[in-house]
């Protein structure tokens, strides 16, 4: 591992890894970032940012259609249908060319280049890509209802090579498993029990991911991928209706598929230098659906990243009350001991205050950044990138627009400085 003045702030002690500082990535460096958009005038702040600060490009990859009502219904044509399962079986059965041609609309132009470039105009470096295993067509089998993935491909790419270009961190992330880790439209189907938890499901995974680590490695732009996860969201024991655990998961998700699917990106790294591999991703402990690290394989690894998901919107009884938001924020603690490369992976504003309160947003934001943030934490990932709400609680680019949130690499570096949370703690 090269030398770096961040390299303490990144899993200190680790002997071999790949992380932002060690390629130099641009947009982890502030002077880079200022002659990059033609300032003329030097930054007031050190040139490392030691935190990851990114964006989610979700409902891209994986269609989530709460979060884009018109581009699903009467752009893509899935007329109310759940989920990508669904829609391709209900709307696309007889034409799936026809379905085929939507889909590859939707993936052109929902996220392009251009979106990577006003991601690091704004001041982030890092952007997170949920992704369905269907992506690898040869996994679908014949009773499975999904856009073809080889035409999911090029645009993949294309966003991953302009990030690579800009120096931007790459998080591939496994988001929709075959049969669904969850009970939710977010793994691209809508199971009535998640099916993902048995050995047939579990190989297509790990096959999957083998997959996904060779094309990183070996294809032209993706320098600047440094993570894999391997599986999003599974059950968990916060999920309501005694959905936890599903049929199967305890105790083989963490005793069986998660050391398979360590082996499967470690094998199909066989003969990459140790400073070239991937970390691998597994969800926090916070998580709720057990602890990685109490299978030996993972904790044995040095290169693993573990991803917590808060959404205090969610979890507070009144999530109207500003108080309440603002205190769990200021006073919660999401570090877990052992996860030495943590980041909160997901996480937005949404709550009941209405959008239009600037001044609590504006605090609500500074006070999450300072949480994910603390010592013993590496960063965040806003869930989401873009929506067709307008609402800047789910949309960072609306937040931007609204000047919400800082807009620069040094506005977001200044901001964990902002003394938010008296009066809340």
């Amino acid at each position: 591992m090269r030398s770096s003045p961040l390299a303490p702030l990144f899993l200190a002690g680790a002997a071999y890894a790949w992380l932002p500082q060690d390629r130099d990535l641009a947009a982890f460096n502030m002077t880079a970032r200022f002659d990059k958009l033609g300032k003329r005038f030097e930054p007031s702040l050190p040139d490392g940012v030691n935190k990851i600060r990114g964006v989610n490009f979700g409902t891209w990859l994986i269609s989530e259609p709460f979060f884009m009502d018109n581009e699903w219904n009467n752009v893509m044509g899935c007329n109310g249908a759940a989920s990508e399962f669904d829609c391709i079986l209900s709307n696309y059965g007889n034409d799936r060319a026809a379905g085929d041609a939507a889909f590859e609309q939707h993936w052109e132009t929902w996220i392009t280049p251009e979106d990577v470039q006003s991601v690091y105009d704004n001041g982030l470096n890092t952007i997170r890509i949920p992704i369905g295993y269907w992506s690898h067509k040869e996994l679908v089998n014949d009773s499975e209802h999904f856009p073809d993935g080889d035409k999911m491909l090029p645009y993949l790419d294309a966003v991953v090579k302009k990030a690579s270009e800009l120096g931007i961190y790459v998080i591939i992330d496994l988001h929709g498993a075959p049969g669904g880790q969850q009970q939710d439209v977010f793994t691209g189907q809508n199971p009535t029990r998640a099916g993902f938890f048995n050995d047939d499901d579990y190989s297509r995974a790990e096959q999957w991911l083998s997959w996904m680590t060779d094309r990183i490695h070996n294809t032209a732009g993706y320098e600047s991928v440094g993570m894999i996860e391997v599986l999003n969201e599974p059950v968990s024991d916060h999920d309501a209706d005694g959905r936890y655990p599903a049929d199967g998961q305890v105790p083989s998700m963490i005793e069986k598929f998660y050391p398979a699917a360590l082996k499967a990106v470690r094998d199909a790294e066989n003969g990459v230098s140790d400073d070239k591999k991937l970390h691998v991703q597994f969800m926090s402990a916070k998580w709720g659906s057990g602890d990685p690290r109490s299978n030996s394989d993972v904790a044995g690894d040095s290169r693993t990243g573990f991803d917590d998901h808060n959404y205090i919107g969610f979890a507070v009884q009144n999530n109207g009350d500003q108080y309440s938001l603002m205190h769990s924020a200021c006073t919660d603690n999401r570090v877990v001991d052992g996860q030495d490369f943590e980041i909160t992976g997901e996480w937005s504003m949404t709550s009941g205050v209405d959008q239009s309160n600037e001044d609590f947003f504006k605090a609500f934001f500074t006070a999450q950044q300072q949480l994910y943030e603390k010592p013993g934490m590496d960063g965040w990932v806003y869930w989401l990138w873009k929506t067709e709400l307008n609402d800047p609680r789910w949309d960072y680019q609306v937040a931007t627009e609204r000047k919400l949130v800082p807009t620069t690499a040094s506005g977001l570096e200044q901001n964990v400085y902002q003394d938010v949370c008296s009066g809340f703690t």
